[in-house]
């Protein structure tokens, strides 16, 4: 999920960096302000992610687990709060970034940052036992990346 991430960035990060404008964000349904959904830990090319239950939500840790993915390591955390979660990741080398919970429907959350050129995309989805992470734009989804619990 590392390059996934760094992929995301590259790909609408202008030079000047991340806008930092506030994201317009649609309303959304209260829930139970949990994501517990995400918890435990998550396997795929090559990384591995450990999701656990905090006081404010839930947070995960990544890091790579293959010859080729050894020492990557992002840290997420999903923070529950009134309305909408945040999305706080922090990946090395590139500055901390914050997206905005913009809807949530049973085991799928999708969050939403404006960046120089427009709208990044994260979205999060459980299905059974596994766990799909799909980047994108405003204009739709570029490409996923799935992850099996255990």
């Amino acid at each position: 999920m590392l390059t996934f991430f760094i992929s995301l960035f590259t790909m609408l990060a202008a030079p000047t960096g991340l806008a930092v404008a506030p994201a317009p964000a649609a309303a959304v349904a209260v829930d139970s302000g949990r994501l517990d959904w995400l918890g435990g830990t998550w396997r795929g090319n090559g990384l591995e992610m450990k999701c656990d239950q905090t006081k404010l939500g839930i947070a995960c840790s990544e890091e790579g687990v293959s010859g080729a993915m050894q020492g990557a390591k992002a840290e997420l955390a999903f923070e529950t709060g009134g309305e909408k979660a945040l999305l706080r990741l922090t990946l090395p080398s590139i500055p901390s970034s914050e997206f905005t919970e913009v809807a949530r429907d049973g085991q799928s959350v999708t969050f939403e940052m404006p960046v120089k050129g427009g709208t990044a995309r994260l979205r999060f989805t459980r299905t059974g036992d596994v766990l799909k992470v799909e980047r994108g734009t405003a204009q739709g989804w570029g490409n996923a990346m799935e992850y099996r619990r255990g």
